[in-house]
């Protein structure tokens, strides 16, 4: 673990949020009293451990009299956390500690989604197509190395969670997923066998977009509850804008109308593990 701490934004905020109030408030606690809220949750804003909606920084401004544009930009910066992959291949346990805290998030959600327009979902990935993934020749790196076993590692543990009844894991990939084969025929054809085997699973619901139908975004993502996550080759950006979350929430929404599921959406990994 150690990935996900307060970063730099959210401290920026706190750090500001704490100067314009000393000017009219000599505490936290008067401040509290002011608004009508608990003392400990001024406290939690000012040290950074928890960030105020929009309608509490407003009553915040209005208290101190403090830059309105200024201080919104910074709650913009905040709600978006970047985990850089060369800072976690530097970090406590690499990138597949990455891998972990992520994980971490994933059991704490009852929701958790994932789509991928052009690549199986990691979560649902078998440990010779996340390696085939990982090692292609041209695929795009921040990393000169990376610890291609312990990532598939970290991936494989992270799936566990599709064996919790108590969560709500979908798997959403388009079309081109299944055809697009990394690495050796047979990969993608093992890869095909194992998405029908845990669609049997309580917790998994499985969505295959058609080509003809397919979201108009050119990368995918992750749905943690209110969290999104945004993975790229070098990084990822967690963003918790409850309006951000919530247009993605729609999304998926919108994906489950077209989409293929069930029978049918194992139907159409059948066809395509034909042609293989």
């Amino acid at each position: 673990m150690g990935s996900f701490v307060i970063h730099p934004p959210r401290s920026r905020l706190a750090d500001q949020l704490r100067a314009v109030r000393a000017p009219r408030f000599r505490s936290g606690s008067a401040l509290a009293r002011h608004l009508g809220w608990q003392q400990s949750k001024v406290s939690r804003i000012e040290l950074g451990q928890q960030l105020p909606s929009r309608e509490d920084l407003d009553e915040w401004i209005d208290a101190t009299g403090a830059d309105r544009n200024e201080l919104h930009q910074l709650l913009d910066e905040a709600y978006v956390q970047t985990v850089s992959s060369r800072a976690a291949a530097r970090g406590i346990g690499g990138l597949p500690g990455a891998q972990v805290d992520l994980a971490a998030l994933e059991r704490s959600s009852t929701l958790v989604a994932e789509y991928q327009p052009h690549v199986v979902p990691g979560l649902a990935q078998t440990a010779a197509y996340a390696r085939s993934w990982l090692t292609q020749a041209d695929r795009p790196t921040a990393l000169d190395t990376v610890d291609v076993d312990g990532v598939v590692q970290a991936r494989l543990s992270r799936q566990g969670i599709l064996y919790q009844p108590s969560h709500h894991v979908v798997i959403a990939l388009g079309a081109a997923a299944l055809s697009n084969v990394h690495g050796d025929p047979e990969v993608q054809r093992q890869q095909l066998g194992h998405l029908q085997v845990i669609s049997e699973l309580p917790a998994v619901e499985l969505l295959v977009e058609p080509a003809h139908v397919a979201m108009a975004t050119m990368r995918g993502f992750e749905l943690l509850d209110d969290r999104l996550v945004l993975e790229d080759t070098d990084g990822s950006r967690h963003l918790t804008e409850p309006t951000v979350v919530a247009r993605f929430a729609s999304a998926l929404t919108a994906l489950r109308r077209r989409a293929l599921s069930g029978s049918d959406a194992i139907a159409a990994i059948r066809r395509i593990e034909r042609e293989l």
